[in-house]
């Protein structure tokens, strides 16, 4: 027999509010499986970026727990906790004065790896993301759109972190792009056995590179299944109009 998929990041009743009144989160629990690929949607505003702010400890919670790596977050080092999950956002979030390798680098460099290791683990993932010498050497803004999201995708992974956050990552990118960033990251995903949890607002992208999909709205998840299973069978009258939008 197979066991069940061990539990990477549990959250257990979960409910935040900000100081304006109604809940961003109200009483969400959801257990993500090691080496998944959880995509999270939901029209704006169900709060699915805070929610992923959670897990990396940059938001506060009423009440509930989180339980990343079976340590509580109450008992994780914050910085520690985000040293050891990696985390990309909307247009790479790079840093404009550093070179690209420098980006990629960066987190290696505040954790003590030798020259040799961040070497090799640098141009290893500019392989895999498709980057080349003189694209490492130059400053992120003479790259295009594509280019810099790759690069914010490789410094997510340059600590070979087990979690890996993104907030819509490929949100600015033209469709193209779009797609082909998004088969690299699948491809990658099965390659490396990471578990992934991304938000999005793109169904076809949410269905696409989910193992699982998380469908939120007014800071309450409404299903979290396959994306077969929602497919034919969604769970309310809700789910059903938003998947068919």
């Amino acid at each position: 027999m197979h066991s069940m998929a061990e539990t990477i990041i549990d959250i257990q009743n979960v409910t935040k509010s900000y100081q304006t009144g109604s809940p961003v989160l109200r009483d969400v629990s959801l257990d993500i499986a090691k080496g998944s690929f959880v995509t999270i949607i939901g029209p704006s505003g169900c709060g699915k970026t805070t929610l992923l702010r959670l897990i990396n400890g940059m938001s506060d919670f009423d009440s509930g727990h989180i339980i990343v790596m079976n340590k509580d977050l109450a008992n994780w080092d914050k910085i520690q906790l985000r040293r050891s999950i990696g985390y990309a956002i909307q247009q790479g979030g790079l840093f404009p004065h550093m070179t690209v390798r420098q980006n990629i680098e960066f987190v290696l460099s505040i954790s003590d790896a030798s020259v040799q290791i961040t070497n090799d683990r640098v141009n290893a993932l500019a392989t895999m993301m498709s980057l080349d010498d003189s694209q490492l050497e130059s400053f992120p803004s003479n790259l295009s759109g594509g280019q810099q999201q790759r690069v914010g995708v490789a410094r997510a992974l340059a600590s070979q972190p087990e979690i890996v956050l993104m907030d819509e990552p490929f949100g600015a990118l033209d469709n193209i792009t779009r797609r082909k960033l998004q088969n690299e990251l699948k491809e990658m995903h099965h390659k490396l056995g990471i578990t992934f949890i991304m938000v999005t607002h793109d169904l076809h992208e949410a269905f696409t590179l989910g193992t699982q999909v998380v469908i939120m709205n007014e800071g309450k998840i409404e299903q979290f299944d396959k994306p077969e299973t929602i497919k034919t069978k969604p769970v309310n009258d809700w789910v059903t109009e938003f998947i068919k939008t």
